[in-house]
């Protein structure tokens, strides 16, 4: 049995401990903000849970597939309708009156020519411009959901599953630098571990590894960037999408998503928007397309102006980000393990995976917790 600590209570880190408890290890998990989740953590305000920007969860990703062994409960789930998932200038994905329109992007979507409109627009509504073949896919076969547990559902699953089996999290702690023994805290306090498990996002892991192995940290994590969004999430009394569950505009990056629409389940009423503008500034990988994140963040209120009218007049709550961090990057992929022999693991959807966003996520958490033997000193 090891002393396992992980760094970072997200998606990647609940994931790490579930794993590595479950593999007979002594696990703690410290997080420095005073919640759970990271970006998957939700805000529950006049009956709509407010997250941290649009994202439907893959049926076969495994972070569907997580939540689904950790209880005899089956989360309910409806899936995004491409009959009611629009592009701006090109019309419903899979329209109703058009059955040749239907053909023609059928055929598209199932080419994956990226540069096709129909195969462009399912690209970032499914991955936000990652153009990921899977999600893709995913989306045309109807296996892109909304949960109506929302993402504090899928998270407080994850969690209660920790409190179940007795492991520690401490929030509002935060990790000052790293050393042979452990971790020291911002506050003095050692905490001695035999594995330490980084799932604290890249910029905070290379923070923490180039303290203590700066040349090492250069090479293996070389060239860091990434790609940022402006998001606005709304509850409304107000069926501002008109049934729409989706709107793309593939030229600006932006979209609109209604959980509503798609999840009845989620409000008796009104309807839950969750809008994204994606890159478009100085340091995003792409084109500049905007000066500030105030600019980005403005650009994406006349996108609803434009496509939700009159959703002003039916705010009952709100919540805004101007920026935001939706996909890492290195020059190099990243081994989860390339930092094993000194006792360290790496975790979080910037490690090399097979999946993206919130699966990879999951699936570098799990691997991690899988695998505590391949960084015992």
């Amino acid at each position: 049995m090891a002393r396992v600590l992980v760094v970072g209570a997200g998606l990647a880190g609940l994931s790490a401990a579930i794993d590595a408890s479950a593999n007979g290890h002594h696990v703690v998990v410290l997080e420095r903000t005073k919640t759970v989740g990271g970006k998957g953590t939700s805000q529950n305000k006049e009956g709509f849970s407010l997250t941290f920007g649009p994202h439907l969860v893959h049926k076969k990703g495994p972070l569907w597939q997580l939540c689904r062994r950790l209880s005899k409960r089956k989360p309910a789930s409806a899936t995004i309708r491409l009959d009611k998932t629009e592009i701006l200038g090109s019309g419903m994905i899979r329209p109703k009156d058009n059955i040749s329109k239907v053909i023609e992007n059928k055929k598209a979507l199932k080419s994956k020519d990226i540069a096709h409109p129909v195969v462009k627009a399912a690209s970032f509504l499914s991955s936000w411009n990652s153009n990921n073949m899977s999600r893709i896919e995913a989306l045309s076969k109807s296996k892109l959901l909304v949960s109506n547990e929302g993402w504090i559902g899928l998270v407080g699953r994850l969690a209660a599953a920790l409190d179940e089996i007795g492991v520690l999290i401490e929030c509002g702690v935060k990790v000052d630098s790293l050393h042979d023994y452990g971790v020291k805290l911002n506050n003095g306090k050692k905490v001695e571990a035999d594995v330490v498990i980084l799932a604290c996002g890249l910029n905070g892991a290379r923070k923490l590894l180039t303290d203590i192995y700066p040349n090492r940290t250069d090479e293996v994590l070389a060239n860091p960037s990434r790609t940022t969004a402006s998001i606005i999430e709304l509850g409304l009394t107000s069926k501002s999408l008109r049934g729409r569950h989706a709107i793309i505009d593939t030229e600006n990056n932006t979209a609109a998503i209604d959980y509503v629409a798609i999840q009845p389940r989620l409000s008796a009423h009104g309807s839950h928007i969750s809008a994204i503008t994606v890159g478009g500034l100085s340091g995003d990988v792409g084109e500049t397309k905007f000066e500030s994140s105030e600019q980005r963040l403005q650009y994406l209120e006349n996108f609803l102006d434009s496509q939700a009218g009159g959703w002003r007049d039916h705010v009952v709550t709100d919540l805004r980000q101007e920026k935001i961090t939706i996909h890492e990057y290195c020059e190099k992929e990243i081994d989860s393990f390339a930092f094993s022999d000194v006792g360290i693991i790496l975790a979080g959807s910037w490690v090399k995976s097979d999946y993206i966003l919130a699966d990879a996520a999951v699936h570098s958490g799990r691997t991690a917790g899988q695998n505590i033997g391949k960084a015992q000193h």
